[in-house]
Protein backbone atom coordinates (compact mmCIF):
# COMPACT_ATOMS: atom_id res chain seq x y z
CA UNK A 1 0.00 0.00 0.00
CA UNK A 2 2.54 2.58 1.12
CA UNK A 3 4.82 1.57 -1.84
CA UNK A 4 2.15 2.38 -4.43
CA UNK A 5 1.07 5.62 -2.41
CA UNK A 6 4.51 6.48 -3.46
CA UNK A 7 4.57 5.60 -7.09
CA UNK A 8 1.10 7.13 -7.63
CA UNK A 9 2.10 10.42 -5.83
CA UNK A 10 5.08 10.35 -8.15
CA UNK A 11 2.97 9.81 -11.13
CA UNK A 12 0.57 12.55 -10.33
CA UNK A 13 3.86 15.15 -10.44
CA UNK A 14 3.33 17.16 -13.62
CA UNK A 15 5.29 15.18 -16.67
CA UNK A 16 8.06 18.15 -17.30
CA UNK A 17 9.08 17.66 -13.45
CA UNK A 18 9.00 13.68 -13.93
CA UNK A 19 11.43 14.00 -16.12
CA UNK A 20 14.12 15.44 -14.24
CA UNK A 21 13.97 12.73 -12.24
CA UNK A 22 15.30 9.15 -12.40
CA UNK A 23 13.40 6.80 -9.48
CA UNK A 24 15.01 4.12 -7.55
CA UNK A 25 13.12 1.11 -5.56
CA UNK A 26 15.15 -1.24 -4.09
CA UNK A 27 13.03 -4.11 -2.64
CA UNK A 28 14.62 -5.27 0.98
CA UNK A 29 13.86 -8.74 0.38
CA UNK A 30 9.67 -7.91 0.88
CA UNK A 31 7.67 -10.52 1.05
CA UNK A 32 5.71 -10.21 -1.86
CA UNK A 33 7.91 -8.31 -4.56
CA UNK A 34 8.08 -4.20 -4.89
CA UNK A 35 7.49 -5.42 -8.91
CA UNK A 36 4.45 -7.46 -7.92
CA UNK A 37 2.83 -4.70 -5.83
CA UNK A 38 3.47 -1.96 -9.21
CA UNK A 39 2.35 -4.56 -11.73
CA UNK A 40 -0.69 -2.81 -12.56
CA UNK A 41 0.54 0.32 -12.96
CA UNK A 42 1.70 1.69 -15.89
CA UNK A 43 5.29 2.74 -14.99
CA UNK A 44 6.07 4.11 -18.86
CA UNK A 45 6.02 7.73 -17.88
CA UNK A 46 8.24 7.78 -15.16
CA UNK A 47 12.01 6.51 -15.31
CA UNK A 48 12.06 4.06 -12.76
CA UNK A 49 14.26 0.88 -11.40
CA UNK A 50 13.26 -1.98 -9.27
CA UNK A 51 16.10 -3.58 -7.54
CA UNK A 52 15.90 -6.88 -5.43
CA UNK A 53 17.91 -8.23 -2.79
CA UNK A 54 17.59 -11.49 -2.71
CA UNK A 55 18.73 -12.80 0.97
CA UNK A 56 17.16 -11.54 3.67
CA UNK A 57 18.94 -9.78 5.99
CA UNK A 58 17.51 -7.80 9.23
CA UNK A 59 17.74 -4.18 9.14
CA UNK A 60 19.67 -4.29 6.41
CA UNK A 61 18.74 -0.14 5.70
CA UNK A 62 22.62 0.56 4.93
CA UNK A 63 22.95 -1.86 1.89
CA UNK A 64 19.94 -1.01 0.82
CA UNK A 65 20.77 2.88 0.49
CA UNK A 66 24.64 1.91 -0.79
CA UNK A 67 22.60 -0.19 -3.34
CA UNK A 68 20.41 2.73 -4.30
CA UNK A 69 23.87 5.62 -4.35
CA UNK A 70 25.66 2.65 -6.48
CA UNK A 71 22.14 2.37 -9.07
CA UNK A 72 21.57 5.71 -9.27
CA UNK A 73 21.27 7.76 -12.43
CA UNK A 74 22.22 11.41 -11.36
CA UNK A 75 24.20 13.54 -9.58
CA UNK A 76 21.86 14.14 -7.23
CA UNK A 77 19.90 11.83 -4.78
CA UNK A 78 17.53 11.79 -2.42
CA UNK A 79 17.89 9.22 0.50
CA UNK A 80 13.85 8.37 1.26
CA UNK A 81 12.55 6.41 3.93
CA UNK A 82 9.07 4.28 2.99
CA UNK A 83 7.51 6.91 5.72
CA UNK A 84 8.55 9.82 4.07
CA UNK A 85 6.65 10.87 0.69
CA UNK A 86 8.13 13.61 -1.53
CA UNK A 87 5.61 15.90 -2.69
CA UNK A 88 5.48 17.67 -6.61
CA UNK A 89 5.80 20.99 -3.98
CA UNK A 90 9.10 19.79 -2.69
CA UNK A 91 10.19 17.67 -5.94
CA UNK A 92 10.06 21.15 -7.92
CA UNK A 93 12.17 23.20 -4.18
CA UNK A 94 14.65 20.27 -4.75
CA UNK A 95 15.46 20.79 -8.27
CA UNK A 96 15.65 24.89 -6.75
CA UNK A 97 18.16 23.58 -4.37
CA UNK A 98 20.49 21.88 -6.75
CA UNK A 99 21.18 25.19 -8.78
CA UNK A 100 24.12 25.93 -6.09
CA UNK A 101 25.96 22.97 -7.35
CA UNK A 102 27.91 23.33 -4.38
CA UNK A 103 29.77 20.20 -3.36
CA UNK A 104 29.76 19.24 -0.02
CA UNK A 105 26.01 20.83 0.61
CA UNK A 106 23.73 18.35 2.19
CA UNK A 107 19.87 19.38 2.38
CA UNK A 108 17.34 17.88 5.02
CA UNK A 109 13.56 18.59 5.46
CA UNK A 110 11.15 19.01 8.30
CA UNK A 111 8.65 16.48 8.20
CA UNK A 112 4.73 17.62 8.15
CA UNK A 113 1.67 15.26 9.51
CA UNK A 114 -1.11 15.98 7.65
CA UNK A 115 -3.90 14.70 9.77
CA UNK A 116 -2.07 15.32 13.29
CA UNK A 117 -0.18 18.76 13.75
CA UNK A 118 0.27 17.42 17.02
CA UNK A 119 2.44 14.46 16.07
CA UNK A 120 5.58 14.16 17.91
CA UNK A 121 7.15 14.22 14.70
CA UNK A 122 5.89 16.99 13.04
CA UNK A 123 7.34 19.84 12.21
CA UNK A 124 10.98 17.66 12.94
CA UNK A 125 13.87 16.70 10.59
CA UNK A 126 14.07 12.83 9.36
CA UNK A 127 16.91 11.70 10.88
CA UNK A 128 17.75 9.98 7.32
CA UNK A 129 16.29 11.74 4.33
CA UNK A 130 18.28 13.90 2.68
CA UNK A 131 19.26 15.78 -0.28
CA UNK A 132 22.57 15.36 -1.56
CA UNK A 133 25.45 14.66 -4.68
CA UNK A 134 25.87 10.97 -5.02
CA UNK A 135 29.84 11.84 -5.33
CA UNK A 136 29.34 13.23 -1.60
CA UNK A 137 27.54 9.98 -0.12
CA UNK A 138 30.23 7.84 -1.13
CA UNK A 139 33.20 10.50 0.36
CA UNK A 140 31.69 10.16 3.68
CA UNK A 141 32.07 6.47 2.74
CA UNK A 142 28.11 5.90 2.36
CA UNK A 143 26.26 3.84 4.70
CA UNK A 144 28.41 1.02 7.19
CA UNK A 145 27.07 -2.21 6.22
CA UNK A 146 28.92 -3.87 9.32
CA UNK A 147 25.49 -2.42 11.07
CA UNK A 148 23.17 -4.71 8.95
CA UNK A 149 21.37 -6.58 11.53
CA UNK A 150 21.43 -3.47 13.77
CA UNK A 151 18.34 -1.33 13.78
CA UNK A 152 18.96 2.33 14.73
CA UNK A 153 22.61 2.75 13.86
CA UNK A 154 22.64 3.14 10.33
CA UNK A 155 21.74 7.28 10.37
CA UNK A 156 23.97 8.53 13.43
CA UNK A 157 26.93 6.84 12.20
CA UNK A 158 26.38 8.60 8.87
CA UNK A 159 26.61 11.69 10.22
CA UNK A 160 28.94 11.03 12.57
CA UNK A 161 31.65 9.97 9.51
CA UNK A 162 30.09 13.01 7.20
CA UNK A 163 31.20 16.06 10.17
CA UNK A 164 34.08 17.97 8.25
CA UNK A 165 32.62 16.19 4.56
CA UNK A 166 28.76 17.81 4.84
CA UNK A 167 27.79 21.00 5.58
CA UNK A 168 23.92 19.94 6.36
CA UNK A 169 20.98 22.68 5.63
CA UNK A 170 18.15 21.58 7.84
CA UNK A 171 15.17 23.57 4.94
CA UNK A 172 12.70 24.34 7.72
CA UNK A 173 10.03 25.81 5.17
CA UNK A 174 10.27 22.92 3.26
CA UNK A 175 8.71 19.32 4.19
CA UNK A 176 8.31 15.48 3.56
CA UNK A 177 4.88 14.59 4.25
CA UNK A 178 5.26 12.04 7.15
CA UNK A 179 2.98 8.36 7.47
CA UNK A 180 3.43 7.42 10.87
CA UNK A 181 1.44 4.71 10.08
Amino acid sequence: KVLKQHVLGWKDWCQDLKDQFSFCIVDDCSWTKAIDVLSDIDLSDLNINVYRIQEDFICNIAGVRNLAAQECQTEWMVILDMDTIVSEELAKAMLKLIEAKQKGICFKFNRRVLDNKNHEKHNHPHPAVCLLRKTDYWDVGGCDEDLVGHYGQTDPMFWHRAIGKLKVHTEKKLYLDYMPD
